[in-house]
């Protein structure tokens, strides 16, 4: 693989559905509300609070804990915390997170990733998607390699795709940066072999 090839390749981050790795969301009796979120989602946070999840339905009867939750925003343990933090990426903000689960457990040392880097980058003659009054319902997408070639490397390493805002893409060398430390709970999936 070219390094052009090697600058233009994406995963999409996912919740691993192979085990009862449960699933969250913003806690309805915390400041940080969806709608909250959704203020924020083109922005840095201005002075974050720790923000509060809370598991989210289906229950699992035994649910694994792993280093990521979905909601569908990105929630990390410490350690994945810490290689993004080395990184000094554009456009993302680590902000403190506490899950509470469904019978009261705490678990703290989490972090909220914040991603207010959105890019248009759908290429929508290559694509499957149906496209409502304001969003796209994507079943499989290609990016548009000249928009991403006109765009700094170092300033879309992490991105959300701005025609769907759920659908969150990591380049493939901080893919590789955080694999090294076999993360449980999420899966990477290269934008080709992505689809609903």
């Amino acid at each position: 693989m070219n390094s052009t090839n090697d600058e233009l390749e994406y995963y999409v981050l996912q919740r691993n559905p192979s085990h009862s790795y449960p699933l969250i969301m913003c806690d309805p009796d915390s400041e940080h509300t969806e709608e909250y979120l959704y203020d924020y989602e083109n922005e840095k946070i201005p002075k974050p609070k720790v923000m509060e999840f809370t598991f989210s339905e289906p229950y699992f009867a035994s649910p694994v804990i792993g280093d990521y939750f979905s909601q569908p925003e990105s929630v990390i343990s410490d350690k994945l915390k810490k290689i993004l933090s080395s990184l000094n990426i554009f456009g993302i903000q680590l902000i403190p997170a506490m899950i509470t689960s469904n019978k009261g457990d705490i678990f703290k040392d989490y972090f909220y990733i914040h991603i207010y880097n959105i890019i248009n980058a759908m290429d929508k003659l290559n694509s499957k998607f149906d496209e409502g009054d304001d969003c796209y319902f994507i079943d499989k997408f290609k990016l548009d390699e000249n928009i991403l070639k006109n765009i700094p490397l170092e300033e879309r390493l992490i991105f959300k795709l701005g025609e769907d805002h759920t659908i969150m893409l990591y380049h493939r060398s901080i893919v590789e940066a955080l694999m090294t430390v076999k993360p449980t709970g999420l899966k990477f999936i290269k934008v080709k072999d992505w689809h609903i």
